[in-house]
């Protein structure tokens, strides 16, 4: 029994009915015990406390703040002044702790200790309670997080909001609404006087203060008003504000909730494109002008007289849903939204439609207009007739294109043929895939299933074989007649590198990964990534390939000379000496190989896109002891 703060053992309740107690204590709230004895000096734990703890049984409990690291800097210390305390004044205390466990994670509970008396009174030990209180304090925690979350969200908001009870005292206003007080010189807060802050947001006149209150409380309805301030260091700003009330559950006005925003850019840009739409119908180029959102806000009379439409037809209306056809190229537009989107501004041709469906070439230059804090009000365009130019630049592009066509034979056939073979590929592939669905839905016999599946493994993977023939074939052609061009961007090295090798694992088998280094200074090098990555592809698919079932690849990044040097090292079947001369030609393939599928295209067609991007590529192997190869990637 515990008997006001001292615990007397011997008049306890049997050590039975104690465990059956703790355990449904335990298992409820999460509580466990402890005792300690002075004369033996032995400590024991009730089975919730090892639980808690995350300790073997075996372990010896009464080192615990030894032992372990859960009670770190001042908690350790905590602990300690909290068993001397309790020996030294014998009376129980209780304090809270915070634990760190193994892993990181943390717990907390609070510990009750009690002092031990003999029939004499004497201190013969201690007897604690352990109370896991860690789900209660992340609640707490988390409750706290989403209150900071919450204001912090309101403080970002770029409008003011504000929230007022029924007599106009502000209860809440986030940073907006305060900094727009303070720059008029307004504290917000409860006037010394007692009388009401709400002359402090809505209207300073009296009597529209008096009408925009009893249209919230009396009548229940929102307000919107524009106001004209003036802020104290003598600029005048433009607020639109709004008012509504937020009603109780018998429908009367509890709180006024606020919410505004400074249009004093608004209303000046207003004023500019009036402006300029005096000097706009005064052009005979077209002009037009959108809002954020690229819908039509105003055009000039060019616009009517050369496209064919009417104001009244457009306005509010995206231009490309109605200036944009079939011809209009998707590329250009993607140009266009990247352009606006990356820097404001577009500059360029484009194929658009007239009213009456004739094509019209524009040559557009497009604006974004923005507000003095930033923020995108309008974009303006202004749009020049180039047909005529384009007409006479696509009669020399047909003159020209004759004077082509005999060099482009040889590549035009290939290219055909090569294309030819996709569809009878693509329909093979097709009919797989619609046998195995019928497969699923048909009874048949567990053999004739294995046979069908033995079967179309081999179709798929020969007629995916046949289609990355002709990709290489296309390839091929695409570089002979010249049409591979660098699109270069400057970008750290090892951070491509990193990326490449995360992303390319062996495809089947043993998946395995490169074992891969970079021993190198890291730099930021102007390369065609794609270009860059189809070329280690190729080279790295064929250390997979040819090293089945040996120790993964290599793949290791040096420096030297003012270029960068990526081996990958295979531990395959290597290269007979008398291959390697032609390793690089056209569908030629090891005699070695030839039990691997493979079109003999891969290493030739990296070593051209290499070169195209000034590099260069080799090799050294022997038959029977893998192959390096090595790329030279110049800065």
């Amino acid at each position: 029994m515990i008997s006001g703060s001292n615990f007397n053992p011997t008049a306890f309740d049997s050590l039975e009915s104690q465990q059956k107690r703790l355990y449904r204590l335990s298992k409820t709230a999460g509580i466990g015990d402890w005792s300690h004895t002075f004369k033996t000096n032995i400590t024991i734990w009730s089975e919730y406390l090892y639980d808690f703890y995350e300790l073997d049984k075996n372990h010896d409990c009464s080192t615990l703040l030894e032992s372990t690291h859960f009670y770190q800097g001042s908690e350790k210390e905590r602990m300690l002044a909290l068993i001397a305390q309790v020996t030294s004044e014998r009376t129980e205390r209780t304090e809270e702790f915070m634990i760190v466990m193994d892993d990181g994670k943390f717990k907390w509970h609070t510990t009750t200790i009690y002092p031990m008396l003999d029939e004499q009174g004497s201190l013969i030990g201690l007897y604690g309670i352990l109370q896991n209180i860690t789900e209660k304090k992340q609640v707490a925690e988390n409750k706290q997080k989403e209150h900071l979350l919450y204001n912090y969200i309101l403080d970002r908001l770029p409008i003011e909001l504000v929230v007022l009870n029924k007599e106009g005292r502000y209860i809440y206003a986030n940073d907006a609404a305060i900094k727009s007080k303070e720059r008029r010189g307004i504290v917000i807060g409860i006037n010394p006087s007692g009388d009401s802050d709400l002359e402090n947001w809505i209207p300073a006149a009296e009597s529209r203060r008096n009408e925009v209150m009893t249209e919230c409380t009396v009548n229940k309805k929102s307000v919107t008003f524009e106001e004209i301030l003036t802020d104290s260091d003598g600029t005048e700003r433009t607020y639109m504000r709004n008012m509504y009330p937020l009603l109780d559950e018998n429908g009367d006005a509890e709180l006024l909730i606020g919410y505004g925003m400074d249009i004093t850019a608004r209303k000046k840009n207003e004023l500019e494109i009036q402006r300029m739409a005096i000097v706009a119908e005064k052009t005979n180029g077209i002009v037009m002008i959108t809002d954020p959102e690229k819908r039509v806000i105003w055009i000039n009379n060019s616009f009517e007289k050369i496209l064919g439409y009417k104001s009244e037809e457009v306005i509010g209306i995206d231009p490309g849903i109605f200036l944009q056809g079939p011809e209009t190229s998707i590329e250009t537009i993607c140009e266009i939204t990247r352009s606006l989107r990356d820097t404001g501004t577009f500059s360029g041709e484009i194929l658009n439609y007239t009213k009456s469906g004739d094509k019209i070439w524009l040559y557009l230059n497009i604006a974004a207009v923005y507000d003095d804090a930033g923020k995108l009000i309008n974009y303006v365009a202004v749009e020049n007739d180039i047909t005529l130019i384009k007409m006479a630049e696509q009669r020399l592009q047909k003159a020209m294109e004759k004077e082509r066509e005999l060099n482009r034979f040889k590549t035009q056939f290939v290219n055909l043929a090569s294309h030819q073979f996709r569809t009878p590929l693509a329909t093979i592939r097709s009919s797989i895939d619609l046998l195995d669905l019928k497969m699923e839905s048909t009874n048949l016999s567990t053999s004739f299933i294995d046979f069908f599946q033995k079967h179309k493994t081999i179709m798929a993977e020969e007629t995916t074989r046949m289609t990355e023939l002709m990709e290489n074939i296309l390839d091929i052609g695409r570089i002979d007649e010249g049409k591979i061009e660098l699109f270069k961007k400057n970008r750290p090295f090892q951070q491509f590198m990193d990326t490449f090798v995360q992303s390319n694992i062996e495809p089947i088998g043993q998946q395995r990964m490169l074992n891969y280094h970079f021993e190198a200074p890291d730099r930021i090098i102007s390369m065609d990534e794609i270009l860059l990555r189809n070329v280690l592809r190729n080279v790295v698919s064929n250390a997979f390939k040819y090293s089945e079932g040996k120790q993964a690849p290599e793949l290791t990044v040096t420096f030297h000379d003012n270029a960068y040097l990526i081996t990958i090292k295979d531990y395959g079947i290597g290269i007979p000496e008398k291959d390697q001369p032609f390793l690089f030609q056209s569908f030629f393939r090891a005699s070695n190989a030839k039990v691997f599928p493979g079109s003999g295209l891969g290493l030739m067609i990296a070593k051209k896109l290499i070169v195209i991007h000034g590099g260069d590529i080799s090799f050294a192997s022997t038959a029977g002891n893998g192959c390096t190869v090595t790329i030279q990637l110049c800065l």
